[in-house]
């Protein structure tokens, strides 16, 4: 593409090297943005941002709600970084609120050689994947998604306690710019599909999660280096990863969305800094 060096991600994403934050209006930032509209998957590389100009590069994509619940670092051995070492399940952020998060980006600040990747399913391919019949079956349905409160499982229902938020959600949700469908389930924080008995659910929810994850191949993971800054959709992409126990790992994170946590979920306020890091994040999960 004329004016940015670019190169395509296997199985899917895009990959730029920027030296700069473009302008909103500029031609470098509608190539930007074309070239995350393909697969809602856009790593850069070659910046060294900090929060605010990082926070410059998503308003060209999309509303940035500056709040604790939007913006933060992820770090395994920085005091002030969220979810320290442990292993993140497949999942969207904040499924369970009426509205979830549009995007996430993480950008790494300071990354040792040996540390962890963060992983990147795509619904939009997951669903073309799909066998005829199951996604005839699928189409019109809708699931459950719940908050986090079992960190090493997929929530049930049952893991709730009382004041706990959850949201009812179309299984195959369209992209309103694109009018590319996805798949909207997610291995962590999808307790049920609406109508069906709880084994029957679990059923159906392992029969999707397969096309979503048993292929090797079909998984971008990112592999950090300092400086690197990865976009995706948290609507059509999931994103996972293992325990962060090798190596400093600390990346800022900044988050697209239309409406904020503390918007949708206000008896949730101040649970971060009154709680701690690991409770806040049960509502701000990324990798």
């Amino acid at each position: 593409m004329a004016g940015l060096n670019t190169r395509s991600l296997e199985p899917f994403g895009s990959e730029v090297e920027l030296a700069t934050v473009p302008l909103p209006q500029s031609r470098e930032a509608d190539e930007l943005r074309s070239l995350y509209a393909r697969d809602g998957l856009l790593v850069a590389r070659g910046l060294r941002l900090d929060h605010d100009k990082q926070t410059e590069f998503c308003r060209l994509f999309g509303p940035v709600s500056e709040t604790p619940y939007e913006r933060f670092i992820v770090s395994n051995v920085d005091e002030q970084g969220h979810l320290g070492t442990r292993e993140l399940l497949w999942h969207n952020d904040v499924p369970y609120l009426p509205s979830p998060y549009l995007a996430g980006c993480l950008h790494a600040v300071h990354v040792d050689g040996e540390v962890v990747g963060t992983r990147f399913a795509s619904g939009y391919r997951a669903l073309e994947r799909l066998p005829d019949k199951l996604r005839a079956r699928i189409e019109g349905m809708k699931a459950l998604h719940v908050r986090e409160r079992a960190y090493d499982r997929p929530n049930r229902l049952t893991d709730l306690i009382d004041g706990d938020m959850c949201t009812v959600h179309d299984i195959v949700r369209t992209n309103p710019v694109t009018g590319r469908k996805y798949l909207f389930v997610n291995e962590a924080w999808t307790a049920l599909i609406i109508g069906l008995p709880q084994a029957e659910s679990d059923a159906l929810h392992a029969e999707i999660n397969r096309h979503f994850y048993d292929d090797p191949g079909e998984i971008y993971e990112h592999r950090w280096n300092e400086g690197d800054l990865v976009l995706w959709d948290n609507l059509a992409l999931q994103h996972a990863r293992g325990e962060a126990g090798n190596g400093a790992r600390t990346l800022q994170r900044v988050t697209i969305t239309q409406l904020g946590y503390a918007d949708q979920y206000p008896t949730d306020v101040g649970i971060g800094t009154s709680l701690g890091n690991e409770v806040m994040l049960a509502g701000s999960e990324t990798g």
